[in-house]
């Protein structure tokens, strides 16, 4: 069977910040503090060979280094010695954000209040410690042979969540999206070896429970079929695929990212230094997408020597860079839950920033992974409590507006003829199916089809000729009054005098109508300007204008 592996380029690091942690608390804790029940009595303590660190005259004490226990057994029944007492650990009471967190802006969107919260996460990994202090877990399953408990033996998926996830208290480190359901999918047993059937097998329980974001901190050289499939079945279910692009760049074998991250269902990510440069050890190619901070990051971990559970280590490596988008990603899910996934996936490629050559490179892709910076309005290119905020907002609560495929609405760009009557048949409920076609020139499949075939049965609508509607071409202002004065039946009040609509135009009656009946506003100049092309902002507002 084919095995799956991830790169720990870590693992050095790890040990090393371990043992030299030890050896410090190590020193201090063979120190005691001795309190006097008078003064310090010096003497005695050279008598013991005490080694002085410190004195503490307000209590008369000193902290000690005593040669050996018997030494100690003898002070403490001296007469002149009030207590002994042991150098315990204290634990500062704070959390401390990485480097990381800081330079993808995670605290800025983290104070706007997107904080994850709502979006389900699976991490497909070596399993998560449940029982860590600084971690909450939803759920999880185990996909390893011999193990079926999903929690963590190895330590890289703790780290990995502990990214994403960990809580903001007074503990540890803080986490890109620490009100996030943060899921366990264990394939990786306890020396970071996995199968492709476990990969595959967890992909596809993670489709089953509808999570939001899949994050694989893992790679393999194989361009599995199943694995391709798997992920693609996630993706078109609308999971959002994030994936680290793999740590053998020093080795110069590969011109691309390893897999899954290759594949164009899945986010690859590759990794930064604090200098925004792409590491020593992280891929990248034509399929790199993303870049995030990848190097000596701390977060949670899992040791085994310990039974406190609160373990943290620092780390590197494309495995820690993932995790940061997948955060990111759940933070603009949060911001934005009307928006899928390719939504999603466009809308932080155009938030990156851009690092190396100018535009998209091979080697930083898109670039640096960004979080939200301000609060969120309905569409990522909006403004919150402008002029046409209310009137969309209005609209896409009716399901009359959406926004296009790359997650924006583009409020300044002009709306086609097909559009316009698009959003008119769902504002009426118009019938989208009519199969009776008016026009030779629209698409018996488009999308506008259905509702140019009613709008035109009902009276609402004329072709440009007799026999084509031209749907591609902008709409004008002028024409898409007269659209809705037929639609709405509205009848002219009073009359405003626009400057530029004079009586002898066609749709002179059109536009008194609308601005009687409120549909319709001008400029601040008294123009009207019938014959320019209307927005989508100014369609909206005109549409909302009418509704009940």
């Amino acid at each position: 069977m084919k095995k799956l592996s991830f790169i720990v380029i870590s693992a050095i690091l790890l040990s090393g910040w371990a043992s030299s942690t030890a050896a410090e608390t190590d020193r201090v804790s063979d120190r005691v503090i001795i309190s006097f029940k008078e003064e310090i009595d010096f003497e005695l303590l050279k008598e013991m060979g005490a080694e002085i660190h410190e004195e503490f005259d307000a209590i008369s004490a000193v902290s000690v280094t005593l040669p050996d226990k018997a030494t100690i057994q003898a002070a403490s029944s001296d007469s002149s010695i009030e207590y002994i007492e042991e150098n315990s650990l204290v634990k500062a009471a704070a959390q401390n954000t990485t480097w990381g967190y800081r330079t993808i802006k995670a605290n800025t969107a983290s104070s706007l209040g997107y904080t994850g919260k709502g979006v389900k996460i699976a991490i497909i990994d070596s399993g998560i410690n449940s029982k860590h202090p600084d971690l909450k877990v939803a759920g999880g399953v185990s996909k390893v042979a011999d193990s079926s408990a999903f929690t963590d033996r190895n330590g890289h998926g703790t780290h990995v969540a502990g990214v994403i996830g960990a809580q903001n208290n007074s503990i540890g480190t803080v986490g890109v999206a620490p009100d996030s359901q943060l899921y366990s999918v264990k394939v990786l047993s306890a020396n970071g070896i996995g199968t492709l059937e476990g990969v595959v097998s967890g992909i596809q329980w993670a489709i089953d429970q509808k999570v939001d974001i899949i994050n694989m901190s893992l790679t393999t050289v194989n361009n599995d079929q199943s694995l391709r499939d798997i992920t693609k079945k996630a993706y078109d279910a609308g999971i959002l695929i994030v994936a680290a692009s793999g740590n053998e760049r020093e080795s110069g074998l590969y011109s691309d990212v390893l897999y899954p991250a290759r594949f164009p269902s899945v986010i690859a990510v590759g990794s930064v230094s604090q200098l925004n440069r792409l590491s020593y050890f992280s891929n990248s190619g034509p399929s790199q997408e993303l870049v995030a901070p990848g190097e000596n990051i701390l977060s949670s971990f899992v040791d085994s020597l310990t039974t406190s559970q609160e373990d943290y280590a620092i780390s590197e490596g494309t495995s820690v860079a993932s995790p940061f988008a997948a955060g990111t990603f759940a933070q603009y899910m949060e911001a934005y839950p009307h928006l899928s996934n390719k939504q999603l996936r466009e809308t932080i490629k155009r938030a990156a920033m851009d690092l190396g050559t100018a535009g998209r490179d091979n080697k930083y892709g898109n670039g640096l992974v960004q979080s939200l910076g301000t609060k969120a309005a309905l569409f990522p290119d909006l403004k919150n409590n402008v002029w046409y905020s209310e009137p969309i907002q209005k609209v896409f609560d009716r399901n009359i507006i959406t926004g296009l495929s790359d997650g924006t609405f583009r409020p300044g760009a002009t709306i086609t003829r097909a559009e316009a009557i698009t959003m008119l048949g769902r504002a009426l409920n118009l019938n989208k199916t009519s199969t009776t076609h008016h026009f030779s020139d629209v698409a018996k499949d488009s999308f506008a089809a259905g509702y140019i075939n009613s709008a035109y049965e009902l009276g609402y609508i004329k072709g440009v000729t007799a026999t084509k509607f031209r749907p591609n071409d902008p709409i004008k202002r002028g024409d898409m009054a007269m659209i809705l004065q037929a639609a709405y039946g509205l009848t002219s009040t009073q009359q405003t005098a626009f400057t530029d609509v004079p009586k002898s135009m066609y749709y002179y009656e059109a536009i008194q109508a609308a601005y009687s009946s409120n549909a319709v506003t001008g400029y601040q100049d008294n123009t009207f300007r019938p014959k320019n092309p209307i927005t989508r902002a100014e369609n909206a507002k005109f549409m909302s204008n009418l509704l009940k």
